[in-house]
């Protein structure tokens, strides 16, 4: 993994929604530049019930990677150094992208090491493999029991887990909407109650539902990120809020 040690801008993570054109197994594309900051040791904030499409830059070239839903439930060994983006995948793709097509990427990654100011055309390579990714036509329905077994074989672990990686990451979101109480956003991410919440959050994040919400509120951006085609596809932000 690339080092930190020429990422100048600051730590940033945020989700946008995919464009109308994209494959409809797209779920999101997402960016994260870190120096350990969001990523802290132990963390599993970053775990995700979705295939990681990864793209990430460094004095080896450039590399892609596709991971399976990473649940996290073993706090991570070391916290991210590093810049790093991609898309979350709904399933697996039928093949990966060409090194050919990773070049102006990788070229976009490179610009936002340092700035937000290249972030736009980031977000612009990304949207292009999100409508150059081709899947599989969907299998048929299987039994119950089957589909427990297939989503063990595809991810490595089961749906229990895949299910309570999923109502984190909507706790997340719904962090990043209006201000309502912590009980109320307990019950719509479809927890039990507000202590069911609070052990998720230190669970994935080793930090309260209210600390989480200071990082996860929606925010504006610089210059950079305020053209309403952006902006308004923005699903989640979470920023270091020791430095604001």
């Amino acid at each position: 993994m690339p080092s930190s040690s020429d990422l100048t801008a600051a730590p940033l993570y945020f989700e946008l929604t995919p464009t109308a054109d994209a494959a409809t197994e797209v779920d999101h594309i997402f960016v994260f530049r870190d120096t350990g900051a969001l990523s802290h040791r132990g963390s599993g904030r970053f775990a995700t019930d979705l295939f990681s499409l990864s793209v990430a830059g460094g004095c080896g070239g450039t590399l892609i990677s596709l991971a399976p839903p990473r649940p996290d439930f073993v706090p991570r060994p070391s916290s991210f150094c590093g810049i790093v983006a991609g898309l979350r995948l709904s399933v697996r793709p039928e093949r990966l992208p060409g090194t050919g097509a990773l070049e102006p990427l990788a070229t976009a990654l490179g610009r936002v090491r340092q700035s937000d100011d290249g972030l736009p055309s980031l977000v612009a390579e990304l949207d292009g493999l999100a409508r150059a990714l081709t899947f599989a036509a969907p299998p048929q329905a299987f039994s119950d029991r089957t589909e427990r077994r297939r989503a063990r074989e595809e991810t490595g672990v089961s749906r229990r887990r895949l299910a309570a990686v999923r109502r984190f990451r909507l706790l997340l979101g719904r962090f990043a909407g209006p201000a309502l109480p912590l009980s109320d956003l307990a019950l719509d991410a479809g927890y039990y109650d507000q202590s069911h919440m609070s052990a998720s959050c230190r669970a994935f994040a080793d930090r309260p539902p209210g600390a989480l919400r200071l990082q996860a509120t929606a925010r504006a951006f610089g210059p950079s990120l305020q053209d309403g085609k952006i902006k308004d596809r923005i699903r989640l932000v979470i920023m270091d809020d020791r430095k604001e």
